[in-house]
């Protein structure tokens, strides 16, 4: 395409793999198949010509409400290629979150399985028009072998909508943010090219789906951008991910804080073969130091933790290979200025809290049907994130929490990230989040941890005594949990963030301590 205002990101992707020669390189690995850059051309478009065929048209949303599968690749870079603009739902929503994004987004078109159908049904969504299914008697891949290809792709502008994403809802309804066909571009070459090196020799891992930001620039479009593989899997606890990985023999895992534990917690009884990996990840949320030193100490391997929002598409702070300090969400990535503001929108100096504002090219265009929130959030191409940070004398940027996660003690702010980080160094704790909670009595604010232990660990008087003095000797006194209450796991977000809010909300996630 030569005109400058007219650019197609599917077509981008997949054209430049077969101009280069790739068609027969290895595009994705899912359980006992490949899958080809020319089988992936040829069924992107294939797609393309069936949603065409049953009346979709450019500018038209489509849900795909699927695991990570050649089937979400093909159905979201077919509406892309027509024009149309794929919604990806997150299967860890609730049926009501995914109700709501289906009538929210105006969805023309759902791609699901039949499982899901029959939990979702009767759909609510009047503008829904048809339902196809993955599996059953007329499978998606099958409809897409009754197509012919020759279908040209959509002569699209870089400025408009490509697709959306939805954010968790950990605060309300889940958001819809509009991204267009440049944003994943400005990711695949900021973070995936000049950051990691991502090169065509490269096979991918990802712990994040696709329906998810990181996930769907970890497993998608970066790799799609170089001519490297992707895994296809939907693998989420520990076991199954150590298998996936002497499988497959990725060359870069992209893990989240909670995976990282989790693995390491099995070292003793099923090590991970690290031997194929060259570089670890890791974003959606705080990775504590104690899980950084553990998984250096144990398999040799720094993590690169990085920090990105849906906003932005993707990573936009992150540590490198040979410069990682541990704690830190690392350094601005090349393209995007990050700031620590005071509340009057003055710069911090380094060792001061603040408010994290960032400017880059991946921004979004604005939330579906939120002009104030949008307003609220963003001017030109520079968003406040919501976050509060610090940076040290060195440029490196540290996550103190959410605006709302910090709390006062004794006069003092707090940042929970900081308990966090001391409790996960004692041996027994698999995970913990440290939330304030009001004394209804005395209405003071005191600290609660709330603590997932270790496979064959016992929720006992004997450990929260034991856990909780741990706490005294390692912290000052009124930074220490007055109370611990433990549970089977911890709540997550749809986008895998620990949902702090329903730690409070919900007691019957406690575990009863046995005695």
């Amino acid at each position: 395409m030569t005109n400058d205002n007219v650019f197609n990101v599917a077509a981008y992707f997949i054209e430049s793999n077969l101009t280069q020669g790739r068609s027969e390189k290895i595009a994705f690995y899912y359980q006992n198949q490949i899958y080809t850059y020319g089988q992936v051309s040829s069924f992107v478009r294939r797609s393309a010509r069936l949603l065409a065929n049953l009346g979709i048209e450019q500018e038209n949303r489509i849900a795909i409400l699927l695991s990570d599968s050649p089937e979400f690749v093909f159905a979201f870079w077919g509406a892309i290629w027509l024009g149309a603009v794929p919604v990806p739902i997150n299967t860890t929503c609730s049926l009501d979150e995914i109700q709501y994004i289906l009538q929210d987004s105006r969805a023309k078109l759902l791609l699901t399985t039949q499982e899901w159908q029959e939990k979702l049904a009767p759909i609510q969504s009047k503008y829904l028009r048809h339902i196809l299914l993955k599996d059953g008697e007329s499978a998606y891949l099958s409809l897409l072998n009754q197509e012919d290809e020759l279908l040209p792709c959509a002569e699209t502008s870089p400025d408009e909508p490509a697709f959306w994403l939805y954010t968790s809802g950990s605060t309300g309804r889940p958001k819809g943010v509009i991204h267009l066909h440049q944003s994943m571009m400005v990711c695949a070459e900021k973070y995936g090219r000049a950051t990691l090196g991502l090169c065509q020799d490269d096979i991918t891992y990802s712990v994040a789906k696709m329906p998810f930001a990181y996930g769907l620039g970890n497993t998608l479009y970066m790799p799609m951008a170089v001519g490297a593989a992707s895994v296809l899997s939907d693998a989420s606890n520990g076991f199954d991910i150590i298998v996936d990985i002497q499988r497959y023999r990725p060359t870069i895992l992209f893990g989240i804080p909670s995976v990282y534990a989790g693995i390491l917690a099995l070292a003793e009884i099923a090590p991970l073969d690290v031997s194929s990996l060259r570089l670890c990840a890791s974003a959606a949320e705080q990775l504590p130091k104690s899980i950084w030193q553990q998984w250096l100490e144990t398999y040799n391997h720094e993590i690169c933790e990085g920090i990105g929002t849906t906003e932005f598409l993707h990573i936009f702070l992150s540590n490198q290979i040979g410069k990682c300090k541990p704690g830190s969400s690392g350094r601005p990535i090349p393209g995007y200025d990050v700031q620590i503001l005071n509340d009057d929108g003055v710069p911090c100096p380094p060792g001061e809290i603040g408010n994290l504002q960032v400017r880059g090219e991946s921004l979004m265009l604005g939330y579906w049907k939120r002009l104030q929130q949008t307003r609220k959030a963003i001017y030109g191409d520079t968003m406040r994130t919501g976050d509060k940070y610090l940076r040290d004398a060195d440029g490196y940027f540290y996550f103190m929490g959410r605006n709302d996660d910090l709390f006062k003690v004794n006069g003092q702010w707090i940042s929970p990230m900081e308990i966090e980080d001391i409790l996960h160094q004692h041996p027994q704790i698999l995970e913990v989040a440290v939330v304030a909670e009001s004394s209804s009595e005395e209405q003071l604010t005191q600290i609660v941890a709330y603590i997932s232990l270790k496979p064959g660990q016992a929720a006992t008087p004997e450990m929260e005594m034991n856990i909780r003095k741990f706490a005294k000797q390692q912290l000052p006194h009124f930074k220490a949990p007055k109370t611990v209450y433990f549970v089977e796991k911890l709540p997550r977000t749809s986008t895998g963030k620990i949902h702090r809010k329903l730690l409070s909300k919900d007691s019957s996630l406690r575990v009863s301590i046995s005695l």
